[in-house]
């Protein structure tokens, strides 16, 4: 495998998102290698879902640590969009290193499939994206070979490779200022440690909150108050505050596994929706009606005035979800039983159906507005109980182009849907399964499931094709939990009450084209 290093820092777009330059056009890196619009980087498959690395994984850190969401190719290069996992050991540890400016992105390839004509690259074909700490020249070379060859890499001095067949040397290394790498290792070290073994970040020491036996605080006193119900063990998972109704926050751990288990249940890891977080009960999210263009005007001539205005612009309310549970007490008791994973599991699930529902079909009355609520532009399909290729092409036809963005344009719709257009014969459209998992791409923008879109059916709207990043999901950021061992005492059981906070909108009406069958 050979590996290309660009300098530039990525930057953090949200709480666990990233974006940076992957691959840039022109110059010429130390050894005299060039990308251009023309190199084929292997876009015959998508890149969305490509897996993402930690320093290529040389080092003691082999794990996948996020994933490719967006792919953007520009005038400049290409750029990426980002999703750090946030259940992996490192993840908050790599964020603050993303923060401090000391990271940047690598683009891994396979050698073999490497084309070179004079200085030009040909061909590179993306395998995977590292994040890597960086080097000072912006085009510095990291290659890595078989396990019999030596590997080379500039992205960290002290790295090692954590099995006995290989060795690390570092050639482009050496023309790093000493200043430079100083800086860098600095950074790293204040932030996350030293690296070790091949830069992985050493894990945050463990932090004691109380004296009631438990190493590891929060985490094992909110299971022991979830299990018992303990008032000092309670007392030790407030260390982020209560809410207004009593309910305590779950340690971000367990609420990090918790979102992360509804994101991949949820429309939210199909596309690049707009994703906000506040603490606030509103949020204002400006959206344009109209939009400012240049015009051409004589030298010393009067600027042109184009204002944009944004009447479409929307206060985003944050509405609370409730969710109530009843769990026998021989299950809270028994000390064997995976309470954490019980919880991650069926609270996240729950709330991946909420936010489908909501995204989907919320009315805006004491609920957040649905994307069928706000869409204004629609398609009348052929049939009352199917559909055709004609309605595919239809539905696309309407998006504007300017909504057209690889990673943020998708459909949803249900399974059923879905293997309907499948089915098709003779005329139809193009369908293919993702690499890395999902459900699949339709004309080449990935489908996303949920049975909270209509069936086909009579008068049903049934699909959905626009662009989700004009979408704004709002949430509170936290999730409350309380219990009541009395409510249900004569049947042995004990209430476990849930409050999720969130909301959306539509931010561009016309971003969106949904089908709709005829009455009859």
């Amino acid at each position: 495998m050979e590996a290309k290093s660009f300098g530039s820092s990525i930057k953090a777009i949200g709480d666990y998102a990233l974006r940076g330059r992957g691959i840039v056009y022109g110059g010429a890196d130390l050894v005299g290698d060039t990308f251009t619009k023309a190199t084929d980087l292997g876009e015959t498959r998508s890149f969305v879902g490509m897996p993402v690395y930690y320093d290529h994984a040389l080092g003691g850190l082999k794990s996948q640590i996020g994933t490719v969401k967006a792919w953007t190719p520009d005038a400049e290069g290409i750029e990426v969009d980002i999703e750090i996992d946030r259940r992996h050991k490192y993840a908050e540890q790599v964020m603050k290193l993303v923060q401090s400016g000391a990271l940047g992105l690598s683009t891994g390839a396979l050698s073999h499939l490497v084309v070179r004509d004079g200085g030009e690259i040909k061909r590179w074909v993306v395998g995977e994206i590292s994040l890597t700490p960086t080097p000072a020249e912006p085009r510095t070379l990291t290659e890595v070979k078989s396990e019999k060859d030596t590997a080379s890499s500039s992205a960290d001095a002290s790295s090692k490779p954590d099995d006995t067949h290989g060795s690390i040397t570092h050639t482009a290394e050496d023309t790093m200022s000493d200043n430079i790498k100083d800086a860098v290792k600095a950074a790293i070290a204040e932030l996350a440690g030293e690296p070790v073994q091949g830069g992985v970040i050493a894990a945050p020491a463990a932090k004691t909150v109380t004296t009631r036996g438990f190493s590891n605080e929060p985490m094992e006193a909110f299971k022991h108050w979830m299990r018992t119900g303990d008032e000092i063990a309670a007392k030790a998972t407030l260390v982020e505050g209560t809410n207004d109704n009593g309910g305590y926050l779950v340690p971000k751990d367990l609420y990090d596994r918790i979102v992360g288990r509804r994101d991949e249940l949820s429309l939210l890891s199909q596309a690049r929706f707009m994703r906000l977080t506040t603490s606030r009960r509103q949020i204002d999210v400006p959206a344009q009606d109209a939009k400012s263009d240049f015009a051409v005007v004589a030298e010393a001539g009067s600027a042109n005035i184009d204002e944009p205005t944004f009447a479409n612009t929307k206060t985003i309310t944050i509405y609370n979800h409730s969710l109530a549970m009843k769990v026998s007490n021989e299950l809270l008791r028994d000390q064997a039983a995976n309470l954490e994973a019980f919880l991650t599991e069926e609270i996240g699930r729950a709330a991946a159906r909420a936010t489908n529902n909501a995204i989907i079909a919320g009315t805006g009355s004491s609920q957040p507005y649905g994307i069928l609520a706000r869409a204004t532009v629609s398609e009348t399909l052929a049939s009352t109980t199917g559909v055709d290729f004609a309605d595919i092409m239809n539905i696309m036809g309407k998006l504007p182009s300017w909504y057209v963005e690889q990673g943020a344009t998708a459909w949803v719709m249900r399974n059923a849907t879905k293997y309907a257009i499948r089915a098709l014969t003779g005329n139809y459209p193009q369908f293919r399964p993702l690499e890395v998992g999902g459900a699949g791409d339709l004309e080449g923008y990935p489908v996303a499931v949920s049975d909270k879109i209509a069936a086909m059916a009579a008068s049903a709207k049934s699909i959905i094709f626009g662009n989700m990043s004009y979408y704004a999901f709002v949430e509170n950021g936290s999730l409350e939990v309380s219990r009541n061992p009395y409510l249900y005492q004569e049947n042995y059981l004990t209430g476990i009450f849930v409050n999720y906070r969130f909301g959306g909108d539509v931010t561009q009406p016309e971003a969106f084209v949904y089908g709709v069958h005829p009455a009859s």
